[in-house]
């Protein structure tokens, strides 16, 4: 791998608090420079170099679906060619395309998501999803005026950019402590989440999402997670493992004797949400089977997952 390649893939790595669709981007934007920063003899050079690269970006966000949709669509796209020079284009047109519709269904996400935000709202959320941040923004901008609870999301404190972004666009909005999330919930009129992936197994997304879901399901209030098709997990494909966070993230020069545990994402069971908003409106859980088996994914993927282990 280029060393130029290889320090952006490790930046991306280290990134704890962007959101699913700014890594997303920022891998995109990462395969094409990798397909352009050397030359490439045929098309087996080209999707030699989008495996290589690109199982080094999933693996540094195991449990972000787009990642592993960008690396498939490119190795579909490039069975329309043979040529070096016809397959470089080909992931240039891909990865652009990419990005654009992430734009295009974060803006189309957000005003579904207007349809459910009344008049002063009380909206809470976890972590910092770029998804409800777009959707809250568009929400102020068409003059509803919502009152948004932010979970810190410890241990990288991403919930508290999102405060930050949030009051900087003039939203009402409160920062509250983890553990007193479920608590809040009942007094809200709504719980937004963002998401890493999609499978039939659940919603995978920021650590806390799952007792959210549980606490809104006990008392009646709605929640939903605002989701792109990018986010749905091709059927087949077998997440790596998690890798731990730094157990100093969670406290520093822990005394011996203690173990430190640390997780950024759990996984919510699919029917404790009330939908699920994507590009295409909002989805009853239980259809959600039917978009999945529409993704297939690519025989060098499955072989490179299989190798792998």
């Amino acid at each position: 791998m280029d060393p130029f390649i290889a320090q952006s893939v490790a930046a991306i790595a280290a990134d704890t608090v962007s959101g699913a669709v700014e890594i997303a981007k920022k891998c995109a934007e990462v395969l094409a420079r990798a397909v352009r920063s050397r030359p490439m003899a045929d098309r087996a050079d080209v999707q030699r170099e989008i495996l290589t690269v690109g199982r080094a970006l999933m693996r540094s966000h195991p449990t972000m679906a787009p990642l592993v949709n960008l690396v498939n669509g490119l190795l579909w796209r490039l069975e329309e060619t043979h040529d070096s020079e016809t397959a470089q284009r080909l992931v240039d047109e891909t990865t652009n395309d990419f990005r654009r519709r992430l734009h295009v269904h974060e803006a189309a996400i957000a005003e579904t998501t207007l349809r459910l935000i009344s008049e002063e709202a009380r909206i809470l959320t976890i972590g910092r999803s770029t998804t409800v941040r777009a959707a809250l923004r568009h929400a102020q901008r068409a003059g509803r005026r919502p009152r948004v609870i932010c979970t810190e999301s410890r241990p990288a404190g991403e919930g508290r950019m999102l405060a930050g972004e949030l009051a900087a666009s003039g939203i009402h909005t409160t920062l509250i402590t983890d553990a007193s999330a479920a608590a809040h919930v009942a007094h809200c009129h709504l719980v937004l989440v963002g998401a890493d992936l999609i499978s039939g197994d659940g919603l995978i997304n920021r650590v806390g999402t799952y007792p959210l879901a549980l606490a809104a399901h006990a008392t009646g209030v709605p929640m939903y997670t605002l989701c792109s098709s990018e986010k749905l997990l091709p059927p087949g494909y077998r997440l790596p493992s998690q890798q731990p966070l730094p157990p100093n993230q969670l406290w520093p020069e822990a005394p011996p004797g203690i173990t430190v545990q640390t997780a950024y994402s759990d996984r919510t069971p699919l029917d404790l949400l009330t939908g699920i908003i994507s590009e295409r409106g909002i989805s009853p859980p239980v259809g959600i089977e039917a978009w999945l088996a529409a993704t297939h994914l690519h025989p060098l993927l499955r072989a490179d997952m299989d190798e792998a282990g």
